[in-house]
């Protein structure tokens, strides 16, 4: 796709946890690196992963406590949350030793209006990692459009006080809750 179309770029790993891929990003940065292609990764920060080439931009949202998922809730893939799910998503939620790798990069956390409890979290764990609030981006909670757009207004104003930077999550904009885009 790349190749017949070299108007594109950029390139951007997203989804699920592509760190948990060091063999394919790797080889995604030999193919970026090849044709000068800028390639970002969206992580929840999990693990750090060195690359052969630099990684140009990485985005990360640590998964606070309001992302652990509710017993019996569905996921997106259709599956039901038990018990080992949740012990599994929060046994890297917040590997701060691999965070602490991504720090030069940009500290992505979402955040629904209103929820205090976890805007001191975000704050906290901003202040104990020195992450400056210019590289700090704040994004509506939410998966789809209809989530995520109700949530605009109260996280704009949010990053505003806060002194910290807005992002819209274009992508979920974009294409809504469709996969593999």
């Amino acid at each position: 796709i790349y190749d017949e179309n070299p108007h594109i770029t950029e390139m951007m790993l997203t989804g699920g946890s592509p760190t948990m891929h060091p063999k394919l990003v790797n080889e995604l940065t030999h193919f970026a690196h090849e044709r000068g292609i800028f390639i970002t990764i969206e992580t929840e920060g999990s693990h750090f992963l060195p690359t052969d080439y630099p990684i140009n931009l990485i985005s990360f949202s640590p998964k606070f406590s309001n992302s652990v998922p509710t017993l019996g809730a569905i996921t997106p893939g259709g599956n039901v949350v038990d018990e080992r799910f949740i012990r599994t998503h929060n046994r890297y939620r917040l590997n701060l030793e691999a965070m602490a790798e991504m720090i030069d990069y940009h500290y992505k956390p979402v955040w629904v209006p209103g929820d205090e409890v976890a805007m001191e979290e975000i704050e906290t764990f901003r202040r104990e990692m020195k992450i400056p609030k210019s590289k700090t981006w704040l994004m509506p909670g939410g998966s789809t459009r209809e989530e995520i757009i109700p949530h605009y207004a109260g996280t704009i104003d949010k990053a505003l006080e806060m002194g910290y930077n807005f992002c819209p999550r274009a992508h979920i904009i974009a294409f809504d809750d469709k996969r593999e885009v």
